[in-house]
Formats: C-alpha cells, structure tokens, sequence
C-alpha cells in the first residue's frame, strides 16, 4: 500500500465500524502511523484536517490520549510495558481512541514481550495500539499473530511502482532481475508483497473491495490457492523484514522456490 491507500482502507474500516484495536506496522515511515492516528481521532469529516489542536499534538506525540514508547537506549523494558498499559486503563482526555504508539518493536525484551500479550488479546474499548518494527524477525511471533499487519515501504521516496513492476512481471516469469541498491530490492519486495495480498484478497469474499480497484495482482501468471498464497506472502515476509542483511540472489531463489512448491 501507498501512503493514500492506507488512508482510505483506515477510512473505510472506520466508515463500516470494523476498525481493529492493534495494528502492526512493517516499514519505517512513522510519518504515515502518525497521519493513521490523526485520521481515526480527528473531528474533520475529510480524512483529518492536520490543522486541528487534535493534529497537531498527534504531530508532535505531545498529546496527553497517546503514550510514546521507545527503546530507552537499546531496548524496551518490562516498566515502559506496564506503564503503558496503565495508560490505557484511564479515561481518555479527549481523542475517541486512546493510542499506545510503540516504535522499534524488535527491541522488546522478551519479559516485555510477555507482558504485552495479555493487552493484545483483550485491548481496552476505545483503545488504539500502533506497534511499529522495520526487523519483524526480531518480534515473538505470538505477538505477531495477535496484530492486523499493515505493509509500508522500507524507504521514502526514490523508487517508483511503475519503474519495479517491469521487474516484477519479469520475476514472475522466471526471469532473473538485478537491483542497484538495497532500497531498491526493498522496494521490489514491498509491492510484491502487496501485489499477492491482493491476490488473497481478490478470492475471498473481499474481492469487492474498494482498494481493489487497482489490478496490478493480475499479472501473477499462476493459479494458486489462498493457502498456498499466505504462505508464500509469509516467506516474501520474512525476507522483506531482514532484506538490509540478506543475500538478494539467495532471497530471491527462496520466493521461487515457495512459489513452485
């Protein structure tokens, strides 16, 4: 998903009242999190105003409804968990949703991980919970499993959907492609990712979806089955989550095999 994508699929999961309470978000753009937590709490009836005193303390995470947590200074720690769970037990000060925004996931430690879980499974009412990582293997899958995922790119900017599809229809028909850098190898994975989500989307009783308007999932040449897709979405995934570290061409030859299997 781009950035106005992921707007409209917040807008139209509030629009039909099925907006979740934890989501976890894939990528490093904070920036689209943010406009996310503005769009589900501002009073504008157009997506979010940006000019509002909702907006702008959202902007600056100096609102007194959002609790901040970071790595304080390498990882997060058990205290800033429970913390934030007590946050969320109070009484939100104005927001509709009161919003843990937790960046840099991976660097949960593990008791802190633990102690997450039991809010994950049964958040607040009325609560947000924005869980953010750009290295998903270093997460506990259990707190994986219990978030909606949203994919965002691993870079701002600079690569072009239009300039990687060229590639990706090749590599769907078994052509090898090069990259000239990690962030575009990134770039080729992110929307390969999306272009089979929307696949898995495209044969389950969502394929009226809105966000499907646009059809690049058509140019996978294969017939799959929805089992088969999320499971080579989950190895793309796990790629997608190292691909600064991993060997392209050895990255590469996994998403083959996955897709042949």
């Amino acid at each position: 998903m781009n950035q106005n994508k992921i707007l409209e699929y917040f807008s139209l999961l509030i629009s039909h009242n099925l907006l979740g309470s934890s989501y976890l978000f894939i990528g490093n753009n904070s920036t689209i999190v943010k406009d996310v937590i503005k769009l589900i709490n501002c009073k504008d009836n157009d997506l979010y105003c940006g000019q509002c005193w909702d907006c702008k303390k959202i902007e600056d995470l100096s609102h007194p409804d959002i609790f901040n947590v970071k790595p304080s200074p390498l990882s997060i720690k058990i205290e800033s968990i429970r913390e934030s769970i007590r946050f969320l037990s109070l009484k939100s000060f104005c927001l509709r949703r009161k919003v843990i925004l937790l960046e840099e996931a991976e660097s949960l430690s593990s008791e802190a991980s633990s102690a997450f879980l039991k809010t994950l499974e049964e958040p607040p009412a009325n609560s947000f919970i924005a869980i953010c990582t750009s290295k998903l293997e270093g997460m506990l899958p259990t707190i994986i499993s219990r978030c909606r995922k949203i994919f965002l790119p691993f870079y701002e900017g600079g690569v072009s959907q239009d300039y990687l599809i060229p590639q990706i229809r090749d590599f769907l028909r078994g052509v090898n492609v090069k990259f000239k850098n990690r962030r575009e190898f990134a770039g080729f994975l992110w929307i390969l990712i999306v272009i089979f989500r929307d696949k898995l989307v495209a044969q389950t009783a969502l394929s009226n979806n809105r966000l499907l308007k646009n059809r690049e999932y058509e140019i996978i040449p294969k017939l799959y089955n929805p089992a088969q897709i999320y499971y080579i979405l989950k190895d793309i995934l796990k790629i997608y989550g190292a691909y600064n570290s991993v060997n392209e061409n050895l990255a590469l030859n996994m998403i083959r095999l996955s897709m042949e299997k």
